[in-house]
């Protein structure tokens, strides 16, 4: 297997650390931050909640440096789009025509894109982790984690150290 860069991202500790509950609280506020809703295939965080040992694995984008989702798009930097300042590559739901050829072009199985029925429900429009590019601080899935078992790449030695990235809101 190829070895991948990954730009910042957000990761998922060690179960040594903090084991994920799988209460998909970090799905609900991703759905609630960017669309105001929630409900399958609206988040950009999904967890497979897997049923051996109990062990719920969350699977989030991974922004690889190569980009394969953005070479992919045919609608590049109207749809899929990149910030070269953060390294983060989005979607622009606006300018996506939810084709799915980002989807297929992910190297992650499932694919961390998904699609959802577009506002209007005439279309599809791509969903994935833009590490809440937007919002103030943490992206969201990150600050409301009830047992903090995730956080970004760049901070993940200080929070397997004890130092925990986010601080704890009040829902």
């Amino acid at each position: 297997m190829e070895s991948r860069g990954y730009a910042n991202h957000v990761v998922q500790y060690a179960p040594d650390y903090s084991l994920c509950a799988g209460c998909e609280t970090c799905a609900i506020m991703c759905g609630l931050t960017h669309f105001g809703v929630t409900g399958p295939h609206v988040s950009g965080v999904h967890v497979d909640l897997g049923t051996r040992d109990c062990i719920h694995t969350i699977q989030v984008c991974q922004q690889c440096l190569d980009r394969p989702c953005y070479e992919a798009c045919p609608k590049k930097d109207e749809a899929m789009c990149f910030d070269a300042g953060t390294g983060v590559t989005y979607v622009r739901q606006e300018g996506c025509i939810g084709c799915g050829k980002c989807m297929r072009a992910c190297t992650f199985t499932p694919s961390r894109i998904t699609l959802r029925r577009a506002e209007s429900r005439k279309g599809w429009r791509a969903v994935k982790c833009d590490l809440c590019r937007e919002r103030e601080g943490m992206p969201a899935c990150i600050t409301y984690c009830p047992v903090r078992c995730i956080g970004l790449s760049e901070d993940s030695v200080e929070a397997a150290s004890g130092i925990h990235p986010a601080e704890p809101n009040a829902l």
